[in-house]
């Protein structure tokens, strides 16, 4: 018997799901340790919004080129090579700290992060056959939320102590964690035992024949990569600009707007783990990512139109935050059964990762613009817009992946 039967499934499945949440301190590092930065180092605030773009770039661009790598080379090969170059550039970026070796190293340190999230859901689903992956695809749902409010509770007493340099360390020991899990734990199944065969159709010898870009090309993986952008993108701009309209629109006090989006962010991971469940026993995965993303547009548009006393803000906060926490994990979950075979899962969630950072990187810049012209109004039209044509391309995505798992029993 191989040592790789020998290994319970659990082990590598949550060996990624912790690195996950370890890596995504670098992503958390910057805003609590900006501050500092400004006024030690002297970066601007231009600076410090490129130390985030350039961080999210890098992870773009390891999600595309990362995931065909992952399926030719492995998850644990490519995923600790990316790693270790995170734990260099967090390095480096202690003493290279002008503006031009700041931004340096964190495309190195975005590296790490857009291979570990690329990685992660194919792992889940080669270990769990689809029915038992509700807990694992809902914490990794939530696992940037969980690793940026492990990042913010631990900055304050970091800050006081020793500055930005000790937010650069903690997120320094979160990827030397997070490279030891992966390369220690973090493994394949043996090609006749993964479970994410039974989500696909069978391979084929006309499968191999393909270029680089069919597994990225693949129709549902483009679709759900652009549900994601929109989605992904619009729950993005509502934590970046919650606490402002909370404290700036509504004059609620700063300790009250920021216990709101607490619960807002609270709220992101019980719909994560919630959906996690979901996605693994509905069979109609369409009809649930479609009543999902029906639910975000309506919170969407009203969120920013509400003008109720605090506690009241506080409640619906938090079912908001469920219903746009669901939608990741959905995204997730979805991208192995979306690919075109199995050899082709890391190019699909890459596909999907791609979605979710061009988001990242693109509609909160644009409701901010939104904002300074027209005000929340116009911006929750926006954010409930883009919601609703997300909306519509998912019952094109439902209709497709209805025909791509009927040849697929056990996908059903």
């Amino acid at each position: 018997m191989s040592k790789v039967k020998k290994i319970m499934p659990w082990v590598p499945v949550w060996a990624i799901i912790v690195a996950s949440i370890l890596v995504s301190f670098e992503y958390g590092k910057v805003p609590p340790a900006a501050p500092s930065m400004i006024e030690v180092l002297g970066i601007s605030y231009t600076t410090q919004g490129l130390l985030m773009t350039m961080f999210s770039i890098a992870a773009v661009v390891m999600g595309l080129i990362g995931g065909t790598m992952i399926d030719r080379l492995g998850a644990r090969k490519v995923v600790s090579v990316a790693l270790a170059l995170t734990i260099v550039g967090n390095v480096v970026g202690l003493f290279w700290t002008s503006d031009a070796g700041l931004l340096v190293t964190r495309v190195l340190e975005g590296l790490g992060y857009g291979a570990t999230m690329t990685a992660g859901p194919g792992v889940i689903a080669a270990w769990y056959e689809p029915k038992k992956r509700g807990l694992a695809n809902g914490v990794w749902g939530a696992n940037v939320g969980v690793g940026m409010m492990i990042c913010t509770m631990s900055a304050t007493p970091i800050m006081e102590s020793s500055g930005w340099s000790g937010m650069w360390i903690f997120g320094l020991v979160g990827a030397i964690l997070a490279f030891l899990l992966v390369a220690i734990f973090v493994c394949m199944p043996p090609e006749g035992e993964r479970k994410d065969a039974m989500d696909l159709p069978p391979a084929t010898d006309a499968d191999k024949s393909h270029g680089v870009l069919w597994g990225y090309l693949a129709p549902l993986p483009v679709l759900a990569a652009v549900m994601f952008f929109l989605v992904g993108g619009a729950t993005d701009a509502f934590n970046a600009f919650t606490i402002t309209y909370l404290n700036l629109e509504l004059g609620e006090a700063e300790s009250m707007a920021n216990m709101t989006a607490t619960i807002a962010s609270f709220g992101l991971l019980v719909g994560a783990v919630i959906m996690g469940f979901l996605f693994a026993k509905v069979r109609d995965k369409g009809m649930v990512l479609l009543v999902n993303i029906a639910l975000c547009a309506i919170a969407l548009f009203a969120w920013f139109n509400l003008d109720l006393s605090p506690e009241m803000m506080c409640v619906v906060g938090f079912f908001v935050g469920c219903f746009l926490g669901a939608a990741p994990t959905a995204f997730f979950a979805v991208a192995p059964m979306a690919a075109r075979s199995p050899g082709t899962i890391g190019a699909a969630t890459g596909m999907v990762v791609l979605g979710q950072n061009a988001g990242t990187l693109l509609i909160p810049t644009v409701v901010g613009m939104i904002l300074d012209a027209a005000g929340y109004g116009a911006a929750a039209m926006f954010m409930g817009g883009i919601s609703v044509a997300a909306a519509l391309i998912c019952i094109a995505f439902r209709a497709l992946y209805k025909k791509h798992v009927a040849v697929t029993p056990e996908a059903q």
